[in-house]
């Protein structure tokens, strides 16, 4: 090993190929640091290992699956994140932490209250109540068609 940093340089610099490599890498130090502090936080979360582990899972399961099998879980993937991204949205969640809120609390049980059939049908005039039964009705009917086949 060299015991001078400016002589390694100067004997890399003499190559043309290294001197090329050794430009880009000044003219990019930004971004180099930049990757680097990447990776260092990467190493120091942990996540190098997690990342290893997983590079060895696809390319094990690369050598395993084959296209087909890699064709279905890309299409369930997609499936899923278009699951996920109507799911996220904000008024559905809002809607779904209500409705869960309300019935492990036991808000949705106590009002309104149904005394027998002419409460219900009171209830029934509501539109909000018209428009929550129609989707009710509507899920119903999408299971039914599910449930056919």
């Amino acid at each position: 090993m060299k015991s001078d940093i400016s002589e390694m340089l100067n004997e890399k610099f003499s190559e043309t190929a290294a001197r090329t490599q050794l430009e880009s890498i000044m003219e990019n130090l930004s971004t180099v640091s930049d990757s680097l502090q990447w990776v260092k936080t990467l190493q120091d979360t942990g996540m190098t290992e997690s990342l290893k582990g997983l590079v060895y899972l696809i390319a094990n399961l690369r050598s395993v699956l084959t296209e087909d099998m890699l064709n279905g879980i890309a299409s369930m993937l997609n499936s899923i994140l278009e699951i996920l991204s109507k799911v996220s949205d904000p008024q559905v969640v809002e809607g779904l932490v209500s409705l869960l809120d309300g019935i492990s609390s036991g808000k949705l049980s106590k009002e309104p209250r149904i005394h027998g059939t002419f409460s219900l049908l009171g209830e029934l005039k509501d539109p909000e109540v018209e428009a929550g039964l129609a989707v009710a009705i509507n899920m119903l009917k999408g299971l039914g068609k599910i449930g056919k086949h």
